[in-house]
């Protein structure tokens, strides 16, 4: 099989779950800091649901990297 093809698979997928991810991390911290800027005092609360939420968003970026390396792993098969 060609290698430009296994290359193109790998590198599209990851970097297409890459940038999302990088999008939803920024809604979330902007959203956050704008919460924090508005009610300072629930600002702790805030941090700590804008650090979950971005858990989960690398946590998907991470499922995107693995489900990637499989399909890669299945095409050089």
């Amino acid at each position: 099989m060609n290698p430009v093809f296994i290359a193109l698979v790998a590198i599209i997928p990851i970097a297409a779950g890459a940038v999302a991810a990088a999008f939803a991390m920024r809604h979330i911290s902007v959203t956050a800091l704008e919460g924090m800027t508005r009610q300072p005092e629930i600002a702790p609360q805030l941090f700590t649901a804008m650090l979950i939420g971005m858990a989960l968003v690398e946590a998907l970026a991470i499922y995107t990297l693995v489900v990637t390396l499989v399909i890669a792993g299945k095409i050089v098969v």
